[in-house]
């Protein structure tokens, strides 16, 4: 039977081709996880636009740097951890895209940071002089579906105790 609970680290320079890399190979080891088909989706998605961004964004310098990403699986969340001696950016305080400008052309960009906004339940950020810490919370369950069976008129269920 597969564990349902793991921890897995990986670095890598900030090289398109090695964020690609990386990505199929998180994806491989969350595979192996009892998540469903959207939280899969969902972590390759967030972590292949955030490491595109990164290494697109992060380093004006033109110099190699090592990104590292952590992946912890446990029974109702997956959790991501980008680590990166980039330049100082919070996502979270970053305003969610105009449409009206972006689509006009006036505006273009950041609707892969709404996309990782949307996918995620939770996401956090620190700066830690040189480093940057985001961290981001995907659930392993689908979102559209009641896999208890329960009555979807009786609200959200209780968070247990942390």
């Amino acid at each position: 039977m597969t564990p349902a609970k793991g921890n897995r680290t990986w670095t890598i320079p900030n090289d398109l081709a090695k964020a690609v890399a990386l990505s199929g190979e998180a994806m491989e080891w969350v595979e192996s996880f009892p998540v469903s088909e959207h939280s899969r989706y969902a972590t390759r998605l967030v972590l292949e636009e955030l490491l595109t961004n990164t290494i697109k964004y992060a380093y004006p310098d033109g110099k190699p740097h090592l990104i590292s990403v952590r992946v912890n699986i446990s029974n109702r969340r997956i959790q991501v951890e980008l680590v990166d001696d980039g330049r100082p950016f919070d996502p979270t305080a970053q305003p969610g895209p105009d449409l009206e400008t972006h689509f006009d052309g006036e505006n273009p960009g950041g609707l892969g940071l709404e996309l990782v906004r949307q996918l995620t339940h939770r996401m956090d950020y620190r700066r830690d002089p040189p480093n940057n810490h985001l961290h981001l919370q995907i659930p392993t369950d689908d979102p559209d579906e009641d896999p208890a069976g329960d009555d979807p008129s009786a609200g959200p269920p209780e968070e247990p105790a942390s």
